[in-house]
């Protein structure tokens, strides 16, 4: 097993970052890629909430504080079910039917998740290695 060092998870974390930024960018266009663009995007996010998960099974400061450990799961799945609700109400082929309300959800989810990575990336710069 290979542990992950803090700078792996802040890379991670700046990688879903940047992500989120595009997926709002593209929440608020009306051009004929958008919708691909969304779908991209959409999975590139999943993948990398995933890689989050993962890589902090192997990090030490979180892995060996059964509390921080247990906040990170449940934070990380309220997060994930977000999404996937919002991706199930608005998938892509309906996103143009209703575009304010659209982009209300797509708005909240960005604001939960904004909240993830803020309490995440606090955890691991404050934890001690």
């Amino acid at each position: 097993m290979q542990l992950t060092s803090r700078a792996q998870m802040l890379a991670e974390f700046d990688t879903i970052d940047a992500i989120a930024r595009r997926l709002a960018a593209i929440a608020t266009r009306r051009d004929a890629e958008r919708k691909q663009d969304l779908i991209v995007a959409r999975r590139e996010l999943a993948a990398h909430v995933v890689t989050v998960m993962t890589i902090g099974e192997h990090y030490p400061p979180i892995r060996r504080d059964e509390a921080l450990y247990a906040e990170l799961r449940q934070r990380l799945n309220q997060l994930r079910a977000a999404i996937a609700d919002h991706q199930a109400r608005w998938s892509a082929v309906t996103i143009d039917s209703d575009d304010a309300a659209y982009v209300a959800s797509s708005d909240a989810v960005q604001a939960a998740g904004r909240d993830f990575m803020q309490w995440i990336r606090r955890a691991v710069e404050s934890a001690r290695e």
